[in-house]
């Protein structure tokens, strides 16, 4: 993979109007005026500079103003030719998706990817995902890597086993955690690959996905909710994701909800993950009960057609999530709840349960203001959240933002 240039470097007051521009999601150039405090004729002339760089784009026709008068064309950020290398690397499939910035899809394949490799074997294998996806015309910006894992950004993934639940607890462990993801790999794999590379939690990226082009546009507080692989959230306020103190907020799994439960692999007792079945073992629970082998796909599409046992399951499954974020609702307040996209239309019934349990455990003025509604991204979720962070990286980059100054840690990408 070849090494891509750093985003241009700005004066200050070019980064002003870019932080205006994107604070304000576009606006002209009196506005901007305005806003920064600079002459009208130092904004037309950064502005200029800005978008002969290929940083900023201008409408041709009249934009939305926020005044009476006369419209004037709105500057925005350009991303139109930013792209990131979404890399998948599941539970149940892995792939890689090229996406704009600005959330278009260009490319995907799936891949196979061996997560026990040494970092330079992975390093290798990223880059050739990468490659497989990449257009002829277009430079891959960045890439994002999800992990279908609890992951702290600068300090890695939790070295602890993973047992499936129902597994004793003295049995070896399944499955561990890949040795070059024990530390935060950003930095190495960044230099590796010659472009910003970032890594994040599944159901993170899925919750940044719905924020910034599915269900949950315009919210300001969106918690979203994972069943398919793994019971999980992802929080997202104000467009951002928050990641907690210690970077894991959302561990859904680990709520304890049983103070006599089996112990868990992450040290608590009672944790909703050992109460309840999660991912791809969901569908046992329905197979028992119908007398035959069924997977997790088959059980989607027989509630997707309406079949009434499967449905009301589904719906045991709403109320027994609804238990433990009941606390959780009051205490935040979120205006939304999304539920797993991969479910599909599979995910009303899950809704209901949800709701149903909800409105019983939290007071009329927090359910009042809280919608709950299925993901609109059943397959592409993951890849918009990480155009969705690519992109925010890239301007907090460009406007000179720290991680200590953005929510939840982001900041420049690598």
């Amino acid at each position: 993979m070849e090494s891509r240039s750093e985003p241009d470097v700005l004066q200050p007051r070019e980064r002003h109007i870019v932080a205006a521009v994107r604070d304000l999601d576009g606006a002209n150039r009196r506005e901007l005026a305005e806003l920064t405090g600079l002459p009208r004729t130092t904004v037309t002339a950064a502005v200029a500079s800005l978008i002969a760089r290929g940083l900023l784009t201008e409408t041709d026709g009249p934009a939305v103003t926020r005044r009476a008068g006369r419209p004037s064309p709105t500057v925005r950020i350009d991303l139109s030719r930013k792209t990131v290398a979404a890399v998948e690397l599941g539970r149940r499939s892995q792939s890689v998706s090229l996406m704009g910035f600005d959330g278009r899809a260009l490319n995907r394949a799936d891949i196979e990817f061996d997560q026990a490799q040494p970092f330079e074997a992975v390093a290798a294998g990223l880059a050739a995902a990468a490659d497989t996806v990449a257009c002829d015309a277009t430079e891959v910006s960045a890439m994002v890597v999800s992990v279908a894992m609890p992951f702290r950004r600068g300090a890695g993934a939790p070295q602890v086993p993973m047992y499936s639940a129902g597994e004793m607890h003295f049995a070896p462990a399944k499955a561990r955690r890949p040795n070059w993801l024990l530390t935060d790999p950003s930095a190495a794999l960044t230099e590796a690959l010659g472009i910003p590379v970032v890594i994040e939690n599944d159901i993170n990226l899925a919750a940044l996905g719905e924020s910034g082009h599915g269900a949950a546009r315009g919210a300001h507080t969106a918690v979203y909710l994972s069943v398919v692989p793994g019971f999980g959230a992802g929080i997202v306020i104000d467009g951002r994701l928050y990641r907690g103190a210690g970077g894991v907020a959302g561990e859904l799994a680990h709520v304890s909800v049983r103070e006599d439960g089996d112990l868990c692999v992450c040290g608590n007792r009672g944790c909703y993950t050992t109460a309840r079945r999660n991912g791809p073992s969901l569908a046992d629970d329905i197979a028992s009960a119908l007398g035959r082998n069924m997977s997790l796909d088959e059980v989607i599409e027989l509630a997707a057609e309406g079949d009434v046992v499967v449905r009301r399951w589904l719906a045991d499954v709403g109320r027994s999530m609804a238990e433990p974020l009941a606390g959780f609702v009051t205490m935040l307040n979120p205006d939304l709840l999304v539920v797993d996209s991969a479910l599909g239309s599979a995910a009303a019934p899950v809704v209901e349960g949800l709701r149903d349990t909800i409105e019983r455990r939290t007071s009329p003025m927090t359910f009042q203001g809280l919608e709950i509604r299925p993901g609109q991204l059943t397959a592409s979720a993951i890849p918009a959240g990480a155009a969705v962070l690519a992109a925010q990286r890239y301007v907090d980059c460009l406007v000179g933002l720290t991680p200590s100054r953005r929510l939840g840690g982001l900041g420049a990408m690598g």
